[in-house]
């Protein structure tokens, strides 16, 4: 009997208790809120729910959580959040994506003679949480609590949102990083501590250090400015479609976002002396257009976020770019505020465990 088997049995009961606690979440929420109005003295709490004993209450652990709470929109408290705060342990064992067999040495994911992946020995095959829709819908902003909990990969402009502090995320960017490199460019230090023969920190791929650390729930991709070179749309968006299959068959309930190619500013790009012919909006606009097939295709979310930093025109706005290309930081954080307010339900941990178990699934 596998764990998720076991979990299945388990889940109709927790799902109860889960409910449970939202409500009382709710109702906690609305004394602190009444309390606070009235200046009644309220300290801090701190999380309880890790004393070693394990044998507090729910009543504790809603306590315990109110801090959290606090960055914590009520519209983002869902079954995975709870989930995740109060049965610790649980969550644990409920990683859908594939561990580390006992006894594997070396890295998890490896390739085939046709470089096509393989994680732990398996084949990369398409597996999709498949997201209601494409293209999210915009909505109230969600709380920075939402984006700790994603990581975000990409290139330089990526690199630019890790610079400038203004996601407090999980970031294996790198300038110049394209859908190749996401597979074969060892920049990233290995999340599991693992050192290198020469004893210093073990660097490994993207791919590699999403599989030696399977805790993630959303992931943000941007690609693309980097493959404008390339001969065709086809092409990048191929690898592009082996990035996301990769990351759905170590994470199956993870929610990808992929964004679509910033536009940049025509006239400052081309007065730099080292700007390139393909790098140009009309190229972009038709990359962008294979994203969205893409993300069609894959069922996972496609983001636009040029919407909040480009004029009527489609270009990138003069104020916003000194290169024509990368943001500065005031637009940095229009594209973060354009992440917020462009999101859509996380998968339901509870549920894909139960889908995964069911007859003929």
């Amino acid at each position: 009997m596998n764990k998720l088997d076991a979990i299945s049995r388990r889940s109709s009961r927790m799902r109860a208790l889960v409910r449970l606690i939202k409500i009382a979440i709710t109702g906690c929420s609305a004394c602190m809120l009444i309390a606070s109005s009235t200046k009644l003295p309220i300290g801090g709490v701190t999380h309880a729910m890790e004393s070693p004993e394990g044998d507090q209450n729910i009543c504790s652990s809603v306590a315990a959580s109110l801090e959290i709470n606090r960055a914590q929109s009520m519209s983002s408290l869902d079954e995975n959040y709870i989930v995740k705060t109060f049965f610790p342990e649980t969550v644990a064992v409920q990683r859908p994506g594939p561990q580390r067999p006992q006894g594997w040495t070396g890295n998890a994911v490896t390739y085939d003679e046709d470089g096509d992946p393989y994680l732990y020995g398996e084949k990369v095959t398409h597996m999709t949480a498949m997201t209601e829709t494409v293209f999210a819908p915009q909505t109230d902003a969600v709380s920075d609590a939402y984006l700790s909990d994603a990581i975000f990969i990409g290139n330089s402009l990526v690199v630019g949102l890790q610079k400038a502090a203004v996601v407090d995320a999980t970031f294996y960017a790198g300038i110049g990083m394209s859908v190749q490199q996401f597979f074969t460019k060892e920049n990233v230090l290995s999340p599991d501590g693992e050192m290198a023969a020469d004893a210093t920190p073990l660097r490994v791929s993207v791919a590699e250090a999403l599989a030696r650390d399977n805790d993630f729930s959303r992931v943000y991709l941007m690609f693309g400015i980097n493959e404008l070179g390339w001969n065709s749309a086809n092409a990048f968006v191929s690898l592009y479609e082996q990035v996301i299959d990769t990351i759905l068959s170590i994470r199956p309930d993870t929610v990808i976002y992929v964004q679509q190619i910033l536009p940049i500013n025509e006239e400052i790009y081309r007065s730099r002396a080292d700007a390139n012919a393909l790098i140009n909006n009309e190229r972009i606009a038709q990359f962008n257009e294979a994203i969205t097939a893409m993300a069609e295709r894959k069922q996972v979310v496609c983001l636009i976020p040029g919407e909040a930093v480009s004029d009527e025109n489609g270009q990138l706005f003069a104020d916003a770019t000194a290169d024509g290309i990368h943001l500065n930081g005031v637009y940095l954080r229009k594209w973060v505020d354009y992440l917020k307010t462009h999101t859509v339900a996380d998968v339901d941990l509870l549920q894909y465990v139960e889908d995964v178990n069911a007859p003929n699934a």
